[in-house]
């Protein structure tokens, strides 16, 4: 049996887990998905074949790409998530990217956005997902990391909780966090509302949770990958080719655009990521075949930078149905007794009212923390 079990191996989860494993605690993290870090999330594309001289042979070559299709960039704002990222740069995980900043705020008018040392940005080389690896280490895949591990019903037994998972598989711990979307929560916490054996007062804890939950929204966004030919590397218009993003606060499909192919110092074939606004994601959040979606967003951005754009060599989809929090709760976990408590970057703690400039990042890891000073530290 675990000290802790943690539901989410997303930036939250993983602070969490970080915490509570130094102070000594036995923990185990799950993940419905493969990888690690939730919206820290690299995708590896395998390029179509490429024709290459070898050995004085022609021969097909195909070649991976990683491309970042959730989150953006690592931009740090809380002294927390700074002295975080001095590690990882120390490390190598992270390092500045060297991007130009534009926006659009009148239709058909790109702007260039002056930066200043406090907007660095930093990227990971490898991908995004590099931080959640780098973070985990000193997890054993298979033992205390078990990705591929959807839980799907929370049951209290007494001395313990027992998470239940869609494989079959089944994890005892006698304290448990649940660090993904709220109303992935929500589904978790109704499985466990109605135990026999749950203690009067946790049962009602239950019940203010699950509503504080139902009122956490998000905004959906639909994230479109597309490669191109290495002789559009320099042909960029307006944009410079050394790497570039742009904001789009006019259009109503797009809201933002990068390179993302600069993020990778040796590419030489451009990969551009698309992320749409929530009003034009939420039609297509639900269909299952997204391509008209993508073929309408690579239009558009045809439209504003160059022609290509709208012909990729290759393109994916991926929908992100909580995206953004709309509406967030106010603080920074939200404890339902001394072995139960959840969080992630839908956690807004009051102080971060007057501090516009956080990011999601910076919600999500604060999050991790207080959940492990709640659940474990606190309670020792």
């Amino acid at each position: 049996m675990w000290d802790v079990a943690i539901i989410g191996a997303g930036l939250s989860g993983i602070a969490c887990a970080q915490q509570l494993t130094a102070s000594g605690y036995q923990v185990c993290i799950l993940d419905k998905s493969r990888g690690l870090g939730g919206r820290m999330a690299t995708r590896r594309v395998s390029r179509p074949a490429i024709s290459k001289v070898r050995v004085g042979v022609r021969v097909g070559v195909r070649e991976e790409v990683r491309v970042d299709h959730g989150l953006r960039y690592w931009q740090p704002k809380t002294k927390e998530l700074q002295a975080l990222t001095q590690e990882l740069l120390a490390e190598g995980v992270l390092r500045p990217w060297q991007v130009r900043a534009y926006e659009i705020r009148q239709r058909g008018v790109l702007t260039s956005v002056a930066q200043t040392a406090e907007d660095c940005k930093y990227v990971a080389t490898a991908g995004m997902s590099a931080i959640a690896k780098f973070l985990t280490q000193d997890f054993t895949p298979g033992e205390n990391l078990l990705t591929d591990h959807r839980a799907v019903s929370l049951s209290h037994r007494g001395s313990h909780w027992q998470i239940e998972c869609q494989s079959g598989a089944a994890v005892r711990a006698k304290r448990c966090a649940i660090a993904i979307p709220a109303p992935q929560a929500v589904a978790l916490l109704h499985s466990c509302s109605g135990d026999a054996d749950l203690p009067d007062d946790l049962g009602d804890r239950l019940t203010k949770a699950i509503d504080s939950l139902n009122a956490v929204t998000y905004f959906p966004c639909l994230s479109v990958l597309a490669g191109y030919s290495s002789r559009h590397r320099h042909d960029m218009g307006e944009l410079d080719p050394n790497g570039w993003m742009v904001t789009d606060y006019a259009g109503t499909s797009t809201d933002w655009t990068g390179l993302d192919s600069s993020k990778r110092q040796q590419a030489d074939s451009p990969v551009i990521v698309i992320h749409s606004k929530a009003a034009f994601a939420q039609q297509y959040i639900d269909t299952g075949d997204l391509q008209p979606a993508a073929s309408v967003l690579l239009r558009a951005n045809a439209r504003k930078f160059a022609e290509w754009i709208a012909q990729p060599e290759w393109f994916q989809v991926h929908r992100w149905r909580y995206a953004q929090v709309n509406s967030a709760y106010p603080d920074a976990s939200l404890a339902i007794g001394n072995t139960l408590v959840c969080g992630g970057d839908w956690c807004m703690p009051a102080q971060a009212e007057s501090s516009s400039a956080w990011q999601s990042i910076d919600y999500a890891y604060l999050s991790g923390l207080a959940m492990a000073q709640r659940i474990g530290l606190k309670n020792r």
